[in-house]
């Protein structure tokens, strides 16, 4: 009967298979267009919302993720999300980052919204009437702030921990939103900056920003990409002023924010995003991936590893549940070791039944009977309704 038993129980805790069912005709839907009226802007904004595969799994217990607040979101949400799919599910194995949701905003005035002020001159300095109407930025970020954010927090299962990215004027937004609003934000992406804006406003208040101290945990990465001419005989503006700003920030830098740099050679204003986007990724979240083969042997050097990823982003960061629950089946030739990690789970998530059931599995196969009935039955108080752990319980209650 034990082995009946066993092989029921196992099968209560096996891994679900995803199966894509390919309709002809059917759409692909990556995220979802949501509305917030905006009283700082006086309009209703939109913004796209993607949420990973895991968010809506019943499988494993609900769990909160980062949030990626995108700016030019309607000509970066593709990529951006792309690559959070591929670098942060799994897939091929690879879990580099963390799952988190991404919030895009699209433009509606980009001048105004992205611009901290109104100005007269072009990257080079030369008199523009070009740039007429910019300046609303703060209003921008305090709509964010204020109005977006908790509409985003309410809504989704958020994490405290956000990231904001922008290219070109929004790479100055995102450098503005570091000065002025630093605990808004936990990481911040500039992608090519306008850092000339203005006369090189931004640039000017990079030097006493950098040297006092900041809030920790706080990270920065900018790129830099080519947009030396042919016919420039010294750097466009554009390109000098973000030159400098890394000068400084690397000469200056006292603030405790840990600073990435990178210079795109082989790539110019249009085509730099997305390379910049995922070296930011891969330096903001460096540290992060889990090797699972030494894991898989060393119960202790999860929870270890995750301590180190909480002190990296500044929260409580626990081991997701469904990579304790591979790593004890990845280990189920040793029992013992496949036993730590299900207790593990049932440690770090005691109100799922699945993770007590997935014990109550491995205590049977070392012969446990009493543990594994205990478990069963914490699993059934759970989810009272699972007639596979009923079943089990009963057998190994001796019922008939």
């Amino acid at each position: 009967m034990i082995r009946w038993v066993l092989r029921l129980a196992v099968a209560l805790v096996l891994p679900l298979r995803i199966v894509a069912q390919s309709t002809p005709g059917s759409a692909i839907t990556i995220g979802r267009i949501d509305t917030v009226w905006s009283a700082t802007l006086k309009e209703k904004r939109p913004y796209l919302v993607y949420t990973p595969p895991s968010y809506a799994d019943t499988t494993y217990t609900p769990r909160t993720y980062p949030v990626l607040y995108l700016l030019d979101g309607d000509a970066h949400f593709h990529s951006v999300t792309g690559l959070i799919q591929a670098l942060a599910t799994g897939i091929n194995g690879s879990r580099v980052i963390p799952e988190m949701i991404v919030v895009a905003i699209p433009n509606t005035n980009r001048m105004r919204d992205l611009s901290p002020t109104n100005t007269t001159v072009d990257h080079n300095g030369k008199p523009s009437s070009s740039y007429a109407g910019g300046g609303g930025l703060s209003d921008f970020l305090r709509f964010m702030q204020t109005e977006l954010i908790p509409r985003v927090d309410s809504a989704y299962r958020t994490s405290p921990y956000r990231m904001l990215v922008g290219h070109s004027l929004g790479g100055i937004a995102a450098i503005d939103a570091l000065y002025t609003m630093p605990a808004t934000f936990n990481s911040y992406v500039a992608i090519d900056p306008s850092l000339w804006w203005d006369k090189r406003l931004l640039l000017t208040q990079a030097k006493p920003y950098f040297s006092q101290k900041q809030p920790p945990g706080r990270a920065l990465y900018v790129a830099l990409a080519n947009t030396l001419g042919a016919d420039d005989s010294l750097p466009n503006g554009h390109y000098a002023s973000i030159v400098q700003f890394n000068r400084i920030v690397e000469a200056y830098n006292a603030s405790g924010i840990r600073y990435g740099f990178n210079y795109y050679a082989g790539d110019d204003h249009g085509s730099v995003p997305l390379i910049a986007e995922y070296d930011a990724l891969r330096f903001i979240f460096a540290g992060y991936k889990l090797d699972m083969q030494q894991a898989m042997s060393r119960p202790a050097s999860v929870t270890a590893h995750y301590a180190q990823v909480s002190t990296m982003l500044g929260y409580r960061v626990l081991p997701p549940e469904g990579i304790v629950d591979q790593l004890g089946s990845m280990a189920a030739a040793d029992t013992s070791t496949a036993v730590e990690f299900r207790r593990l789970n049932t440690e770090l998530y005691p109100s799922s039944g699945r993770a007590w059931a997935a014990l109550g599995s491995m205590l049977l196969a070392r012969r446990d009977t009493a543990g594994a009935i205990v478990a069963f039955e914490r699993s059934t108080a759970v989810r009272p309704a699972h007639r596979g752990t009923l079943e089990t319980l009963r057998k190994l209650k001796g019922g008939k």
